[in-house]
C-alpha cells in the first residue's frame, strides 16, 4: 500500500492552493464568476493562490499545479470538449495521479451529476470516476447519491455572493407585474424550451405574465422565440445586478426549469434569494435541499405541475426576510474558503448522507 505524505500545513494561512480552471471570467461558460470568487475567498483566508489567470487552463495546471499544497478541481469533466481535449484528459488524469502521490492534496468540487452535453459522454464519466476514486475530498453543493457513501464527501451549500443587507424587503401590498420570472444564462440544459412548449398546452399558464431574461445562444434563441406566446416576454441579454433587483421587486415567483438528470447546484438559485420571493423548481439537487431545509423552494416533479403550484401558492409568495438573511450570512464565499482550509488541517468532515444532511449543514456553519 502506498503511503501518501501530504504537503499541507496544519495552518491554512500557510497553504498554497491552485484552482482549476485558472482562466479569466470571460472564458468561463456564460461568464460564470465562480472560479474568481473562490480564488479571492481563499486569499482572504491567507492562502497563497496563483495571482494571474491563463488563456490555457490545461498547460497552466501542468506547469504550476504541482508546486501547490492543494489543487482544487472544477468542471474537469468538460475538458474533452476543448481543442485537443481528449488527449489532454488522459494526460491530466495520469499527471494528477502522480502529483497526488508526491503529496499534493486533491479537492474535487462536483458541480453536476453528469455533464450537460452528450459529446464524449463516456470519457466525461471516466473523468468523474477517476476523481471520485483519487480525490482526497469531494465537495458537493447539493445531496448527491453517487458520492453519498464516501467518507471523503463533504456537503457545503453553494456560497452566496450576496450579503444579508442586499436582500429586498418585499412590499406585501404590492401587486406583482410578473407572475413567473426565469433569469440567468439561457442554455438547453435549463429546460426553458420544454417549459414554453408546456405553456402552449396549459390554459392557466397561457394567462400568466411570464418574463424570461438572459444571454442565449443564437440557435437556442430561435427555438425559444418560436414557442413564446403573447404572454411571454423574452429578453436576450446579460442582466446586471440593478436590473435583476428591479425585476425581483415586480415578481411573484422565480421559476427554474432545469433538467433533473444533470443538475446538482445553481449559483443563480443562491443569487435569487435577494428577491425574498418563493422559488418554484424541479425536485432535484440543491433545489430539493433548499426546499427541505429552508422551505424557500416549492418543488415540482414535472413541468405540468407548475400551473397547480402557482394556483395553490398565488398568495403565498413572500419569504421570511429574517430567515433568508440568516441563511445568507452563514453561507458566504469567505465561510466556504474557511471550510476548505479546515479540510486540509483535520480529518474529513461528516460523510454526506441524506439523513445527515441537516445535521452536517449545522456543524459546517
Amino acid at each position: 500500500m502506498i503511503s501518501l505524505t501530504s504537503k499541507a500545513s496544519n495552518n491554512p494561512a500557510r497553504l498554497s492552493a491552485y484552482v482549476y480552471p485558472n482562466i479569466p471570467v470571460d472564458r468561463m461558460g456564460s461568464g460564470n464568476p465562480y472560479i474568481q470568487r473562490l480564488r479571492e475567498a481563499l486569499r482572504e483566508q491567507g492562502m497563497k493562490v496563483e495571482a494571474t489567470a491563463s488563456a490555457n487552463a490545461f498547460a497552466d495546471l501542468v506547469r504550476k499545479g504541482s508546486s501547490a499544497d492543494i489543487i482544487i478541481l472544477n468542471w474537469l469533466e468538460d475538458l474533452p470538449s476543448r481543442r485537443m481535449g481528449v488527449l489532454q484528459s488522459f494526460i491530466l488524469m495520469a499527471w494528477l495521479y502522480i502529483t497526488r502521490l508526491r503529496g499534493t492534496s486533491l479537492i474535487w468540487i462536483k458541480h453536476n451529476k453528469v455533464s450537460h452535453t452528450q459529446r464524449w459522454f463516456g470519457l466525461r464519466k471516466m473523468i468523474q470516476r477517476f476523481l471520485r476514486r483519487h480525490a482526497d475530498h469531494i465537495i458537493v453543493h447539493a445531496y448527491d447519491e453517487e458520492t453519498a457513501g464516501l467518507d471523503k464527501t463533504v456537503f457545503l451549500p453553494h456560497p452566496c455572493t450576496i450579503s444579508p443587507s442586499d436582500i429586498l424587503v418585499p412590499d406585501k401590498e404590492m401587486e406583482p407585474e410578473i407572475d413567473l420570472l426565469i433569469w440567468g444564462s439561457l442554455q438547453p440544459y435549463k429546460g426553458v424550451l420544454e417549459f414554453l412548449q408546456s405553456v402552449e398546452k396549459d390554459a392557466l399558464l397561457k394567462t400568466l405574465r411570464i418574463h424570461i431574461v438572459g444571454k442565449c445562444p443564437p440557435d437556442y434563441w430561435r427555438q425559444l422565440t418560436a414557442h413564446a406566446g403573447t404572454n411571454v416576454q423574452l429578453v436576450n441579454t446579460f442582466i446586471g445586478e440593478e436590473e435583476i433587483r428591479e425585476l425581483f421587486g415586480k415578481t411573484r415567483f422565480i421559476l427554474f426549469t432545469y433538467n433533473k438528470k444533470s443538475v446538482l447546484s445553481s449559483g443563480v438559485l443562491m443569487d435569487s434569494l435577494v428577491a425574498c420571493k418563493r422559488i418554484l423548481a424541479p425536485d432535484c439537487g440543491a433545489f430539493r435541499d433548499m426546499a427541505e431545509q429552508q422551505q424557500f423552494v416549492t418543488l415540482f416533479s414535472d413541468l405540468s405541475d407548475i400551473a397547480g403550484l402557482y394556483r395553490n401558492n398565488v398568495d403565498n409568495f413572500i419569504l421570511d426576510h429574517d430567515v433568508v438573511s440568516s441563511f445568507v450570512a452563514q453561507n458566504s464565499w469567505y465561510r466556504m474558503a474557511e471550510r476548505i482550509g479546515r479540510l486540509t488541517c483535520q480529518p474529513p468532515l461528516l460523510p454526506l448522507s441524506k439523513d445527515k444532511l441537516s445535521e452536517h449543514a449545522e456543524i459546517s456553519s
